[in-house]
């Protein structure tokens, strides 16, 4: 705390108890009493403002240093948060254009990946049509000639019963050479016009001595036989066609039935069971 000055004024003055205000002297001496607390309170003043401007100086220096670092703190920590503030902002920045470069990846790759299942699918119809169509086309083309075929059989029957006339009329006694060479030719052309309509599909149904296929004979008939086993063909009545692995004509054919002791005794089995029954 700062010292206290004291400050002494000596004056002297006379006492005068019947002191007239009016008294010319009387004033001059409260001029000069004036003059003297004038004068006092001018040194007061001063010295008070010496001892103010000693004590505020050091102070006003202190301030000033830290106003001064004040400020560069200040400074410095503006610096500092906005530096910090920028790398945030810049982090932050940089996570959201990875997120949204992350995000713009995935709905790529999302619709790439649909647009690629698309053209699979679209390309596994187009290759499955494909196929398809070729294979109807391959189809329509193998039975193209199915018509064609088809009324050719009857031209193979004709041929069939006219070589078996011949044959026949050949193994008799009063066969001329002309019958048999005319039937040799007409084997040959038999046989020629067979081997020219396989070579488009068509083929002789095996019958006589197979096993009874209904997928590809016709049963006109059943007749029982000690020599062929039941279910097999004894005899063709006409010959049947296959269109490569269709069908084009059955064979008509007779069954065997079986044995007819088989027969017989299924008919005396039959008649002793009627009769216990009776």
């Amino acid at each position: 705390m700062s010292d206290v000055k004291e400050i002494y004024l000596e004056t002297e003055i006379e006492p005068n108890p019947e002191n007239d205000p009016d008294d010319p002297e009387e004033k001059t001496f409260v001029a000069r009493m004036r003059e003297i607390a004038e004068t006092a309170l001018d040194t007061i003043k001063s010295e008070v403002k010496k001892e103010i401007e000693a004590h505020i100086a050091p102070v006003e220096e202190t301030a000033a240093n830290l106003s001064s670092k004040i400020k560069e703190e200040v400074a410095a920590t503006v610096q500092r948060v906005h530096d910090q503030y920028e790398t945030e902002r810049e982090e932050l920045f940089r996570t959201e254009l990875e997120k949204e470069v992350e995000a713009a990846v995935e709905h790529v790759h999302a619709e790439y990946k649909t647009e690629r299942d698309l053209l699979l699918r679209t390309a596994a119809e187009a290759e499955n049509t494909k196929k398809r169509m070729e294979t109807d086309y391959q189809r329509k083309l193998k039975y193209a000639n199915e018509e064609i075929l088809e009324g050719m059989v009857p031209v193979l029957d004709s041929l069939e019963a006219a070589i078996k006339s011949a044959t026949e009329k050949v193994e008799t006694d009063d066969t001329s050479p002309e019958l048999v060479t005319f039937s040799e030719g007409v084997e040959l052309v038999h046989k020629q016009l067979l081997t020219a309509l396989s070579n488009h599909g068509l083929t002789p149904i095996e019958a006589v001595g197979k096993t009874f296929d209904p997928y590809r004979h016709e049963a006109l008939m059943a007749v029982a036989s000690d020599e062929v086993p039941e279910g097999e063909v004894m005899e063709e009545f006409r010959r049947g066609y296959m269109l490569h692995t269709r069908v084009l004509r059955a064979s008509q054919v007779v069954v065997s039935q079986g044995s007819t002791e088989a027969e017989v005794n299924e008919d005396s089995n039959d008649t002793d069971t009627t009769d216990e029954a009776e």
